[in-house]
């Protein structure tokens, strides 16, 4: 069947008056035929340039469009970056777009508002871009606040707003704010906040009330109120959903208690980067959280209650305390995850669980009892592996998948010889003893996966030695890294005549 739109030379009001006319060479236009709730919803669910286009089709089409309840306006296909200047010149025509669309919207009624007037993502813009030397500000456009203010607070002054997302970075941003009323909206679900504008208003606001918002995700240029996102996540009772990254300065207490969490990921870098810690407190009390991801630097003290849901955790430590001074305050950090079946650690944790004994690092470890995929990431410095890797074994007994990430050392170590021979010796030697067998090496290990493969010495006994007492080991993960890459087929000659226990281990070498 042909679904062209054609021009209209029939006075039917039906697709099933259409369909029995005695004359088929009448040419319907068959959208105009649907009743305007459905037209409605059809012109809601396209962003709002397509709407605008498919409502010049019909004066019809164009009396629907004034009254669609969701407006999704996105500056991301023109390209705003200084090294293109013909498309920055398209901006304005976008700006006289959402005027024009917003002057003629008629409808009480606003289920979602979708506002993006930046060409680029919130890390490309101030974790890799702006702020950081890789793009000039200019590539961030250019909007007065006064028309910034009535944009974003156009949503708001309609009833029946469940879902908001913006998305404002602009180069200047002069006077504008957040607006407080989007904290106070009781319809919202999802809340979506991208954002360098102020947050004055906001933080003088005496309550906060988002009762049904079940989604927030905020990206913050800065934060500087110590009691701002506790104070926001104790205001969504059904908060399910909430992913919080910002700049912070003074803000040195973390405090999210929620019983109906069940996905959360914080990321809170401190602006001045040479500030040893950024937090003094960190308490979460989230018993319903099924994942986590949590970025900071280390805090003094960790109040955090035993998360018996936790399916998966991410953890990554930036910044320490001087070095072998922070592993009581890393134990903490990790111990109340002892439940969790996925394990991530980034960042600098295996560095400084790397600067105490072996003996020590076993006592203080949690047992992971249900633990199945386990992945260590290596610090930007050196990681010596005597030390760290028995105790995870032996703390993870049903363990099936072990993961290095970054490998066993850093693309630094390859290309410099270190220094330190004598932890080098040390562990060589661990390489070459033979250690009880851990019981997730006797009976569940089934992959172990190498991320970055530099083919240095120190790899080949660390491989040699997870053969050795991997028992019921099926597969062996080898990606080739560094510059230049090793040789694929010298170093899969070399893996494939070392000893291993399984008898039914492959092993993969990928470039």
């Amino acid at each position: 069947m042909d679904w062209s739109l054609k021009p209209c030379t029939a006075t039917y009001t039906t697709v099933w008056d259409v369909q029995n006319h005695n004359d088929r060479k009448s040419l319907v236009d068959r959208l105009t035929c649907l009743p305007d709730e459905l037209l409605n919803q059809i012109l809601s669910l396209l962003p709002a340039k397509d709407a605008a286009a498919t409502s010049v089709l019909s004066r019809r089409l164009r009396r629907v469009f004034s009254l669609i309840t969701c407006l999704d306006f996105n500056v991301s296909p023109i390209s705003l970056c200084l090294q293109h200047p013909n498309a920055i010149q398209r901006f304005p025509t976008f700006v006289s777009f959402v005027d024009d669309v917003l002057q003629a919207h008629q409808s009480r009624y606003l289920t979602k508002f979708r506002l993006k007037v930046s060409s680029g993502d919130f890390d490309k813009v101030f974790f890799d871009g702006c702020y950081f030397g890789k793009c000039k500000q200019g590539c961030l456009p250019d909007l007065k606040s006064a028309r910034l203010n009535a944009w974003i607070s156009y949503p708001l002054t309609l009833c029946g707003l469940r879902e908001l997302d913006l998305c404002i970075l602009v180069s200047e941003p002069g006077d504008s704010q957040l607006p407080p009323a989007i904290f106070t909206c009781e319809t919202l679900e999802v809340l979506k906040l991208e954002f360098n504008i102020g947050l004055d208003h906001v933080y003088n606001m005496p309550s906060y009330r988002l009762p049904n918002l079940k989604l927030l995700l905020l990206f913050a240029s800065f934060i500087s109120v110590d009691r701002f996102l506790p104070r926001l996540v104790s205001s969504c009772p059904v908060l399910e959903d909430l992913t919080f990254k910002a700049f912070t300065n003074y803000v040195y207490i973390t405090d999210i208690r929620s019983t109906s969490l069940r996905r959360m990921c914080l990321s809170m870098p401190k602006c001045d980067a040479f500030d040893e810690h950024n937090t003094d407190l960190v308490i979460i009390d989230t018993p319903s959280l099924e994942y986590l991801d949590y970025r900071d630097n280390l805090a003094m003290c960790y109040y955090i209650r035993v998360m018996h849901c936790l399916v998966e955790a991410v953890l990554v430590v930036t910044q320490c305390l001087e070095f072998g001074e922070s592993f009581p305050q890393m134990i903490g950090l990790i111990r109340p995850f002892s439940y969790v079946q996925r394990l991530s650690l980034q960042g600098l944790i295996l560095w400084e669980l790397d600067s105490v004994d072996e003996k020590v690092l076993k006592d203080q470890l949690p047992v992971f009892p249900n633990l199945k995929h386990l992945e260590l990431n290596v610090a930007a410095r050196n990681n010596y592996w005597n030390k760290l890797l028995l105790p995870f074994l032996n703390c993870s007994p049903v363990l099936e998948v072990l993961d290095f990430s970054e490998g066993f050392t850093k693309d630094y170590d390859a290309r410099f010889v270190s220094s330190n021979k004598e932890e080098l010796e040390l562990e060589r030697e661990f390489y070459s003893t033979d250690h009880e067998v851990p019981l997730c090496c006797r009976f569940h290990l089934r992959k172990i996966l190498v991320r970055k493969y530099y083919g240095l010495e120190r790899e080949v006994g660390m491989i040699q030695f997870l053969l050795r007492h991997a028992i019921v080991l099926e597969e062996l993960v080898i990606c080739l890294a560094g510059d230049p890459i090793p040789d694929q087929m010298l170093v899969e000659n070399t893996l494939k005549n070392l000893p291993k226990a399984s008898l039914t281990c492959s092993i993969q070498v990928l470039c």
